[in-house]
């Protein structure tokens, strides 16, 4: 995987980011952290609220303690796993406007794309660092390539 780190993706950019997973990719995955909710049924209301137009495509919900970019050493979190389809893309297009931007409280954080079982990109929005796939050389090419989605 290629470590990115203090390179955000944005604008059109990111819409064609959503659309290259899209291609390549089954499903993604998202993160609500318990230790970061001050009242959890009350964030977890507002979360049910923010998706509540892609519920059907939701595979399932796991709590974990560690994921593809994290490891909680206290407490746990939700971790949501979607599928990538027409719908969903649309909503991972509309909700943001960067790969950066998925952080709460507003929105789930780490978004993570995967080909079956293959992770294919997974994001740290609070730590400003995503990994990729090696298909992409550098984050110069990553760029290029959206261009031409």
């Amino acid at each position: 995987m290629l470590l990115i780190e203090y390179k955000d993706i944005t604008g059109d950019d990111y819409r064609s980011l959503i659309e290259l997973a899209f291609k390549k990719c089954d499903k993604f995955a998202f993160v609500k952290r318990r230790d970061m909710m001050a009242d959890e049924k009350l964030a977890m209301k507002y979360h049910n609220e923010t998706v509540k137009d892609i519920e059907n495509s939701l595979i399932e919900m796991k709590e974990q303690k560690k994921w593809e970019v994290t490891e909680i050493v206290d407490g746990t979190a939700y971790v949501f796993y979607y599928e990538l389809n027409e719908q969903t893309k649309l909503f991972l297009q509309e909700k943001s406007d960067s790969l950066f931007g998925w952080l709460t409280p507003y929105l789930p954080e780490d978004l993570t794309f995967y080909n079956g079982e293959e992770l294919w990109l997974a994001s740290c929005s609070h730590e400003s660092f995503f990994i990729i796939s090696e298909e992409f050389k550098d984050y110069e090419y990553l760029i290029k390539a959206l261009k031409n989605v």
